[in-house]
Order: structure tokens, then sequence, then C-alpha cells
């Protein structure tokens, strides 16, 4: 029985446009924070040596900065009945070389379904979902490399999908200098399996990160550019260009983004501020998300994300808070351990 488009407009809508504020593509939801820690930090990190697991599912050689046989759990509650969650664990195989495996999904909640003659036909939902497997290898004293296999599956009603995405990663690190750079080739793949009949591009993504902490006080920055591939975001696009539907289209309104903006608009900012190795506050700023979510004529917080971690016990806690627009943002939890840490006595 044929579903009408509303059902299926509000779906993608909320998943695509409100959580990874994009489209064009399938599985968005690979490019969503993995952890809280990465989501208080903007969304994107690939050079953070914070010892985060979790971290490995955004630079997969970020494998080598974590303590073997490492353990993440991260929930995040979106829009609505929208849930986010991640899991990933981390083991060294010798001295140069780790291995990794991680499983993430996005749960979009029930929808109505209705047929060609708007009578309901109960509900239905949807979901996408991925494993990683992770291996990385230290190629000289302070850079190593990573590659990551990310299987993906999603299904929306009777529809259902399958692909296979790829990140590539390197990650240089002088711990003397509390310093690390990282780059990162995300979700680079292939839709196997088409939801109907088209083949849709996977979210790939070229992100370069830097970070350094203070040497003599309690302050770590973060400076990550995202989308190196791709400079322009194609806001706005003219008549030409919807030629069967030109009638909804003013050829005469073009973007105004500046390259300055555009400029921003690639670059998410945070900072940390760690007082002991117990406990740290974050903050970050994110001008993509602020100029996409902001409302005219309002003020807005959008763009602006915070966050937590607290080590208790042998346990870290995390938390954060993303502001998406003036409606509200996304609330994050994230739980990590190391399991060499209980065989200690």
């Amino acid at each position: 029985m044929k579903r009408t488009l509303l059902s299926l407009v509000a779906l993608l809508g909320c998943s695509y446009s409100a959580l990874a504020y994009g489209g064009g593509t399938a599985y968005q939801f690979l490019s969503l924070p993995t952890s809280a820690t990465v989501s208080g930090l903007g969304g994107n990190n690939v050079s953070l040596h914070s010892g985060d697991i979790a971290l490995c599912q955004q630079n997969p050689a970020l494998l080598s900065l974590a303590p073997s046989s490492s353990v993440s759990l991260s929930y995040f509650n979106y829009i609505s009945d929208t849930n986010y969650g991640s899991a990933a664990y981390g083991a060294a195989i010798d001295s140069i070389s780790w291995w990794g495996v991680g499983f993430s999904f996005l749960n979009y909640g029930t929808f109505d379904a209705y047929d060609e003659y708007n009578q309901p036909q109960g509900t239905f939902s949807a979901s996408d979902m991925n494993l990683s497997l992770s291996y990385a290898r230290r190629l000289a004293s302070h850079l190593t490399a990573g590659v990551a296999l990310k299987p993906v599956y999603s299904y929306i009603e009777d529809y259902n999908s399958l692909g296979l995405a790829i990140d590539l990663g390197a990650v240089y690190y002088l711990p003397e200098k509390f310093f690390s750079a990282g780059l990162a080739i995300r979700n680079v793949g292939v839709q196997f399996t088409p939801y109907e009949d088209n083949r849709e591009d996977l979210p790939w993504d070229v992100q370069l990160g830097i970070t350094k902490k203070l040497e003599h006080a309690p302050f770590r920055f973060n400076l990550t550019y995202v989308k190196l591939n791709k400079w322009n975001f194609d806001y706005v696009k003219d008549a030409s260009l919807y030629e069967t539907n030109s009638s909804f289209v003013d050829a005469s309104y073009k973007s105004d983004v500046s390259w300055g903006d555009m400029f921003m608009r690639h670059m998410i900012i945070g900072a940390e501020f760690i007082p002991s190795k117990n406990f740290s506050v974050m903050a970050s700023y994110n001008h993509r998300r602020h100029k996409e979510f902001a409302m005219e004529d309002a003020g807005s917080g959008a763009g602006w994300s915070f966050g937590a971690n607290l080590h208790v016990y042998k346990f870290s806690l995390g938390a954060s808070y993303a502001l998406y627009g003036p409606s509200g943002g996304v609330f994050g939890l994230s739980l990590s351990s190391c399991i060499n840490d209980f065989k200690k006595n």
C-alpha cells in the first residue's frame, strides 16, 4: 500500500535537515557526533588527544591515543522521538598497532501511515545503523595512520538500503608539546542497495584539525576544518537549476554568503578548561550551524555547544548540550572506562 508523501517528508526533514543540516546524500547519520565530548566540541573533531576511545569513530588513527581495552557508550536525545546512540571498543595488538570496533544507530520513532486516499493504515518506523571495524598502525615515532570499514543498513517502512563507507585517517602527536594534528577522509563509499531505483552518494567529508594544550595553564584549544572537499554549500540556486519547477523559484534571488562567511562555515572552534585530570568543561562554536539554524529577526544561540567530563573511580562520565535553534538543543551522555583498570590491584 502506498504511503502519502507527508509522513516521509516529515521523516526525512527531521533526520537530514534538522540533525545533519545537509541533504542530497544517503546515510547522513554517519556525520553525527559519536560521544558527548565530540558534541560538546561542535560535532566534529579529528585531532583530540584526550584518550576517549569514541574518537576513533571520528578518525580511526586516534585508536593509538586511547588506553588499550577501552570501552565507550553514548546516547543522544534528539528532536521529538528521535534517538541516537553509539558504542566503541579498542585494544592494542602490539606496541605499534591497534584495532577497534564500533556501532551506532539512529532511530526516528514511529510515524502514522496513510494510503493514497488519506486513510490511516497503522504506523511504521525507520532507523539507520552501522558497524565499524577499525585498524591503526604507527608509521613513524609521532605519526599514526588508520582505516575503518563501516557497513551501513537503513530502513524506512518497507524500504531498505545497504551500503559501505570507509574512513581513512592520520594523526601526528607530539606529547612533549601537548600538540596533535589530525586528517580524516570520512564516509567514502557506495550505496549497494538504494531505497528505490536511484543510488545516492554518501556524505563523504575531508576534515583537518589541530589540538593544542597550553603547557603552563589548564586550557586546551581545538580547531577543526570540515568539508575540505566542498567549498560552496549551495544554499540558493537560480531558476535554471530547477527547470521542472522553475515557477517556484525566484531567479532574481541570489545567495549573499560572502567569502569570509563561507570560510567560517567550514570551521569549528572549541576550548576546554581542565583544572584536574578528573574534571574538565568545554565550549565550542560552529558557525555553519549558527547561520543555518538562526531565525530572521530573532536572537539564537544556535551553533554553541557545551560539555563536561568527570572521572570517578574507574569510569568517565561525559555530558553535552548542543544548541540548534530557539526550539532547543540536543542533550548527550557518554560513559567510558578502561577494562584493564579493573585488573589492577
